[in-house]
C-alpha cells in the first residue's frame, strides 16, 4: 500500500446490518478516515480487490462468506493478505477471538464498544503495519546496498583481470622478443604477433570506456562520415574472429564493398565488433556466425547478426542489454569482457535515431542492427 498510514487511510467496514454500517462508518469519517463500505462478505472482497484499502474493519456473523471466511479467503491472496484485518462482532467467546487471531486478524473487538478504544485499536495497528513496512523498505535498502557492493566487488575483480591479462601478455612478449636471440626468426615474430594481438585487445578495452564516459557524459560523437565497408567494417571483423580460432567457428560477411554507408567511424565499427563478438563467444563450438550488412537508400544501413548458439527467451532480450549485465551473474559467469558490448552498440545506434535488438529466429540467436538513413534523421 502507497499512502502513508495516517489519518487519510483507506478503511473498509463491512457489516450486514445498514444502521450500523451507517453509523459507523459516518463515525470513522468523522476521525478524518477515508471510509468504504460493503454489506456483505462477497461485496466486501469486491471492494478489496478495486479500492485496496489500508485496513478492513469486518463483522463475523454475516451471510457467506462471513468475516472469518472474507479473512482467510484474504490470506490465500498475496497481494491482498497483508491488508490489516480487524474483526468487529457481539461474539465474545474466547475460541472465537482465538479462532479470528488464528486465521490473521489483527485484532478483534467485540460489541458494544467504545469509541475511543475503537479509534486507538484502528491507529495502533495501522501505526503497526507502517512501522513494518518501513522496516520492510529500510531490509530492502541494506539488501540491495550488499547486493550493489557485491556487484561493484566483481566489476572491479573483473576489470583488473581485463586489463592486467592482456598488459602481461604484452609486455612479456615484447621483453622475448627484444632481449632473446632467436636463431629462428619466426619464432620472434610470433612473440611479437602475440603482443599486439594483446595490444589490439587493450586498446578495445580502452575504447569501451572512452565510449561509456561519453554516453553517460551525453556527448557520444554522433557526426556521419563516409564509411569505409573493408577497412571499418569487414576487416575488423574478421580480425574479432580470429580471438576465437579455437572454437573452429566458421564465418560468412556479407557486405557490399561498394556500399555508400555514412556513421561516426570509431563508433560505429566498435558497435559492429561487439554484435559480432557476442555472436562469436556464444555461438556453438564449430557452429557457423552469419553478419549481412544491407545499405539502404541514402547513407544508412540494415545489419543482420546470427549464430547457432543458445536462443535467448522473449523475457530475457532487454535484460542482455543492461549495462554489467555479464558480470552480475556472479559466479555464474563463463565468458571474458567487461559486460558492456551490447550495451554500447545499442546506444551508438539510439543516439543516431537508430536501433538494436534482438529479433525472432528460426533456430540460434539473431540481433538487428537499424542505421536510419540521413533524411530520416
Amino acid at each position: 500500500m502507497a499512502r502513508a498510514m495516517n489519518k487519510s487511510a483507506r478503511i473498509l467496514v463491512v457489516d450486514d446490518e445498514p444502521a450500523l454500517l451507517l453509523g459507523l462508518a459516518s463515525t470513522i469519517k468523522r476521525h478524518g478516515y477515508q471510509v468504504i463500505t460493503a454489506t456483505n462478505g462477497t461485496e466486501g472482497l469486491q471492494k478489496i480487490n478495486s479500492a485496496m484499502p489500508d485496513l478492513v474493519l469486518s463483522d463475523v456473523m454475516m451471510p457467506p462468506p462471513n468475516g472469518f471466511e472474507l479473512r482467510r479467503i484474504l490470506s490465500g491472496i498475496p497481494e491482498l493478505a497483508a491488508i490489516p484485518f480487524i474483526f468487529l462482532t457481539a461474539r465474545s467467546d474466547v475460541a472465537d477471538r482465538i479462532q479470528g487471531l488464528k486465521i490473521g486478524a489483527d485484532d478483534y473487538i467485540t460489541k458494544p464498544f467504545e469509541t475511543d478504544e475503537l479509534f486507538a485499536r484502528i491507529e495502533a495497528v495501522l501505526r503497526r503495519v507502517r512501522v513494518e513496512q518501513e522496516h520492510g523498505r529500510q531490509e530492502m535498502r541494506a539488501i540491495a546496498e550488499r547486493d550493489m557492493e557485491k556487484l561493484k566487488h566483481e566489476i572491479l575483480q573483473n576489470f583488473h583481470h581485463e586489463l592486467h591479462t592482456p598488459l602481461t601478455n604484452i609486455l612479456v612478449p615484447l621483453d622475448l622478443a627484444a632481449n632473446h636471440r632467436f636463431e629462428n626468426p619466426e619464432e620472434q615474430s610470433r612473440f611479437i604477433r602475440i603482443a599486439l594481438s594483446n595490444a589490439d585487445r587493450l586498446e578495445s578495452l580502452v575504447t569501451d570506456l572512452i565510449l561509456l564516459s561519453n554516453i553517460d557524459g551525453g556527448n557520444l560523437n554522433t557526426i556521419r562520415q563516409v564509411v569505409d565497408p573493408r577497412a571499418n567494417i569487414v576487416t575488423p571483423i574478421q580480425k574479432r574472429f580470429e580471438r576465437y580460432n579455437e572454437k573452429q567457428l566458421s564465418l560468412l560477411v556479407e557486405c557490399p564493398l561498394n556500399a555508400v554507408i555514412y556513421a561516426p567511424r570509431r563508433e560505429f565499427t566498435h558497435s559492429l565488433v561487439h554484435l559480432a563478438d557476442n555472436a562469436f563467444k556464444f555461438g556453438s563450438p564449430k557452429g557457423k556466425v552469419v553478419i549481412r550488412v544491407t545499405p539502404t537508400e541514402n547513407g544508412g544501413a540494415s545489419i543482420q547478426v546470427w549464430d547457432d548458439g543458445p536462443a535467448i527467451p522473449p523475457d530475457a532480450r532487454e535484460k542482455v542489454f543492461e549495462r554489467f549485465y555479464q558480470i552480475s551473474q556472479g559466479d555464474a559467469r563463463e565468458y571474458e569482457g567487461l559486460g558492456v558490448g551490447l550495451t554500447i552498440a545499442r546506444s551508438v545506434f539510439d543516439h543516431l535515431g537508430g536501433s538494436v535488438r534482438i529479433v525472432d529466429s528460426a533456430c540460434g540467436c539473431a540481433i538487428r542492427a537499424v542505421l536510419p538513413d540521413l533524411d530520416r534523421m
